[in-house]
């Protein structure tokens, strides 16, 4: 009997969303939603991430673009290689991934993602995610992404 309040108790503490201010997000039994701005720097998905954890990460609504007169809104996966010539090449974080691509980063190292990814984690810390474009150039973007992730 106490083995069966253990587990629920447990069980209910898993589906419980925390509220983490300006960054949307909600518990579903098959992981957690986040909402990506494109026009915020690094943003905490609320999750921590342990050292060893499978990462699993689906992008299951939204798009965003890095100019919001001038290209057409995209996905994770950011634009492909064409388009993305046609970008000033000056505000990338990773310069071998194109532009509007998701970006993860735990304690500092950062890796590109894209709609969907699974990793081990190299190392323990807060999960954070952007759009790949540095800071000072997200003045002109739009849009953002609903990210899934499973840990």
């Amino acid at each position: 009997m106490v083995m069966r309040r253990t587990w629920a108790v447990a069980a209910l503490a898993c589906a419980m969303t925390v509220t983490i201010p300006g960054v949307a997000q909600a518990t579903t039994q098959s992981g957690r939603d986040v909402v990506i701005t494109s026009r915020r720097g690094w943003q905490d998905t609320g999750i921590y991430v342990y050292a060893g954890d499978r990462v699993r990460v689906a992008q299951v609504g939204g798009s965003w673009t890095v100019d919001n007169s001038s290209f057409p809104w995209v996905g994770a996966d950011g634009y492909d290689w064409d388009t993305d010539s046609h970008i000033y090449q000056g505000c990338k974080i990773h310069d071998s991934s194109p532009y509007g691509r998701l970006l993860s980063r735990i304690n500092g190292g950062s890796r590109a993602l894209g709609a969907h990814r699974s990793w081990r984690a190299g190392s323990g810390g807060r999960l954070f995610m952007r759009i790949n474009d540095q800071n000072r150039c997200l003045g002109d973007n739009a849009g953002a992404l609903i990210i899934r992730i499973w840990h």
